[in-house]
């Protein structure tokens, strides 16, 4: 029974991460999880992740990080470290998931950038990004240099929402207003508390009603600096006893994507230039609320000095789910089907369609799924930017049904809306029944169609043949009805839900599920 329970939640959370409309479907979500040298990094003590995780490789996992919503793998289970004893505290985690496609999210950010004229072509230097309300100070300066906050190079005023692409490494800070997307074809540096104006100050949490957004792009790596306000020389030799926020600890109110990773810097190794005198160099805590995409997992905590580096807590921003940041919206080209209508289909026939998907960008097909009781087929070709996705209709019922085709490209993630209607077979005179949702919890919905007034009586048998549950229902007219079966007091397992009326008779396989 769990089995089926997991399988039917795969689908459900299927359905919801691919999400609503472009929708970011992820807390955190990888690519790789190993380093180009072969290190595992793993998931450790003092990590929470309060919202859904999924990776395209092997997750690693030891002593006892905490996980609130469900973790996906396309692997057959978890690597397990020392102590292995992760708390999965919200849905149980789902194994051999589908491979996700990787967003190319630099690419659609500078060419956002380019068309509001905020490509800055700065080849050789480091831009310094100070946050302050409605405006965004730029300092610009040459690489290999020490910064210097006399050269300002101009005060944006920002218009919401705003793009911003820079052809340099770009270090940022601040208090944000407004939806404003930071690109970097270099690292993005995190300086300090990057975080919104209406955000909580100790754990950037910020109220679903906000329309401030921040996305940071880095086609390299996202780092944080080890600054002094990032807790540089181990939280000011205290380390997690640290009480003073600003000499350790990192907000962010951000969605982060790293082409490279996300990790922080000067990491204790002697080729780093940087060895701290001593043991452990534990900085503070990563506050993020928002998410991270990383195409290859990068550390944020080590276990050399017996630990350096920081504690996680790491919590999904649900406004991303429908709220995309500006310039990450366009990876739908003109063309592609706004929503796929087949009209009214007999009840128990199929009928077939095409849905047409354009992209600005050549990539890749990835999965595709329909809702019920839509289903669709990948078919080729899977690379290019035009895809063909043919979809099937079978009304279950006399009804009006909607769902949804979610389709993954390299470049994103997105939904077209299906639409159908259940209708009696022509000149048909039967008794027709149908059951949804099914499997069901603990509520469901039986609809039938009299093909002549009759009074009716309904059925519920146990897998054993035995009358589990009896509702009569007065004469009605002929034509569509409904009524509410309520579960409760019955048993998890199969029935058989039975319909008599005209002197008819049709039967239905139901699933409860508690």
């Amino acid at each position: 029974m769990n089995t089926i329970k997991n399988a039917l939640l795969f689908l459900l959370l299927s359905a919801v991460f691919v999400g609503a409309a472009q929708a970011i479907s992820y807390l955190w979500f990888t690519d790789e999880e190993m380093t180009p040298f072969g290190d595992r990094i793993k998931f450790r003590h003092g990590d929470t992740l309060d919202g859904p995780v999924h990776s395209n490789s092997q997750i690693a996992i030891m002593e006892d990080p905490v996980f609130y919503d469900v973790v996906s793998t396309t692997e057959c289970d978890f690597w397990c470290g020392v102590a292995y004893n992760p708390q999965f505290l919200g849905p149980a985690p789902v194994f051999r998931a589908a491979r996700m496609a990787v967003p190319r999210w630099p690419e659609l950010a500078q060419n956002t950038a380019v068309g509001q004229g905020n490509y800055f072509a700065w080849s050789g230097s480091v831009a310094m990004l100070v946050f302050t309300g409605d405006y965004i100070t730029v300092y610009r300066w040459p690489v290999g240099v020490p910064f210097d906050s006399t050269g300002v190079c101009q005060i944006i005023v920002v218009t919401h929402p705003t793009c911003l692409f820079f052809d340099c490494t770009v270090r940022v800070k601040g208090i944000v207003s407004g939806q404003v997307t930071v690109g970097s074809s270099r690292q993005i540096q995190i300086e300090d508390d990057i975080r919104y104006a209406d955000a909580d100050s100790l754990t950037g949490a910020t109220p679903v009603t906000s329309q401030n957004l921040l996305a940071l792009v880095a086609a390299d790596e996202i780092k944080i600096r080890n600054t002094p306000a990032n807790g540089r020389w181990n939280s000011g030799g205290l380390g997690l006893n640290q009480t003073n926020r600003d000499s350790t600890s990192v907000v962010i109110t951000a969605l982060l994507y790293a082409g490279s990773s996300f990790t922080f810097e000067q990491q204790n190794d002697p080729d780093s230039g940087y060895v701290f005198d001593g043991a452990p160099d534990n900085r503070g805590t990563i506050y993020l609320y928002g998410g991270v995409y990383q195409m290859r997992r990068g550390y944020v905590h080590r276990s050399n000095l017996g630990s350096t580096g920081y504690l996680n807590r790491y919590r999904y921003d649900q406004r991303l789910r429908t709220m995309l940041p500006f310039g990450l919206r366009d990876a739908l080209a003109p063309g592609t089907t706004d929503t796929l209508d087949f009209g009214e289909v007999a009840f128990g026939t199929t009928v077939w369609d095409t849905a047409q998907v354009y992209t600005y960008f050549p990539g890749t097909l990835g999965s595709v799924y329909a809702s019920y009781p839509f289903w669709a087929v990948r078919t080729p070709p899977f690379e290019g930017n035009h895809f063909v996705i043919p979809v099937r209709f079978t009304p279950p019922g006399i009804a009006q049904y909607r769902g949804f085709l979610s389709v993954a490209t390299q470049e994103h993630y997105y939904q077209i809306p299906l639409v159908g209607r259940g209708v009696p077979p022509e000149g048909a005179g039967i008794l027709v029944m149908n059951v949804a949702p099914n499997p069901f919890n603990l509520v469901t919905t039986i609809r039938y169609v009299l093909p002549e007034p009759a009074a009716v009586k309904i059925t519920l048998y146990d897998i054993l043949g035995r009358s589990a549950r009896q509702l009569d229902v007065p004469p009605q007219s002929a034509g569509d009805h409904s009524l509410m079966l309520n579960a409760s007091g019955l048993a998890s397992g199969v029935y058989f839900a039975t319909i008599e009326a005209a002197g008819q008779g049709a039967t239905h396989k139901i699933l409860l599920l508690k």
